[in-house]
């Protein structure tokens, strides 16, 4: 089986350089729950700046692949800009990097400046529930990296709680989405290889 994002030869997965490269990804999928989520979804993509990432949409999904701090601006514009005030929303992706054949896409990593999203989206607010689960590879003391990014939710506020297979956060989405950023920055400096799975919902008709 082919590994996601990995280059090829001969039919069989290289791993020839994929770990070098700064090279970051975010794949995820939009589910605004509205009759109208064609316009919904498509107005969100084509609001968003993607100059800075590499980008990809299929029948399943799309892939943002680059520099973390744009692939993470460009997550947070795309699902920024799909907001309504009055529809249910939800968000699942996962963020990753350092597959050893991730090769594919990267001809941004020479991007500078400031993120393009961030004027656009930076005063929009609204309350967000979020569960992730991070998944740190080729480290013995995985236990201990996720612990730490507990601590880091608590210390930014956002009520962690554990939930079966998953860990549970809500804030501010500019507070959500920075927390995951500081994350994946965190995961790059201290592990080879990170999975960082997320779901992330709006306007939930769930009583709880």
């Amino acid at each position: 089986m082919q590994q996601e994002g990995c280059c090829q030869r001969d039919g069989l997965p290289w791993s020839g350089r994929g770990t070098q490269l700064d090279i970051s990804g975010c794949r995820f999928s939009l589910y605004p729950m509205d009759s109208d989520f064609v316009p919904l979804i498509l107005g969100a993509l084509g609001k968003t700046d993607t100059t800075a990432v590499w980008s990809q949409s299929d029948a399943l999904s799309t892939v943002y692949r680059g520099r973390l701090p744009y692939v993470a601006d460009a997550v947070r514009g795309l699902f920024i800009n799909a907001w309504r005030h009055d529809v249910h929303m939800a968000l699942e992706g996962q963020f990753s990097k350092g597959c050893p054949g991730d090769c594919d896409g990267d001809s941004l990593l020479a991007r500078q400046g400031p993120p393009p999203n961030a004027a656009q989206v930076g005063d929009k607010h609204f309350p967000v529930l979020c569960k992730l689960a991070l998944y740190p590879m080729g480290t013995g003391d995985y236990i201990d990296q996720i612990a730490q990014v507990w601590h880091m939710a608590e210390a930014a506020g956002l009520g962690p709680a554990t939930i079966h297979y998953a860990t549970r956060i809500s804030g501010d989405v500019h507070q959500v989405f920075d927390y995951l950023e500081s994350v994946c920055r965190l995961m790059e400096e201290s592990v080879p290889h990170y999975i960082l799975h997320f779901t992330l919902s709006v306007n939930s008709p769930t009583q709880e």
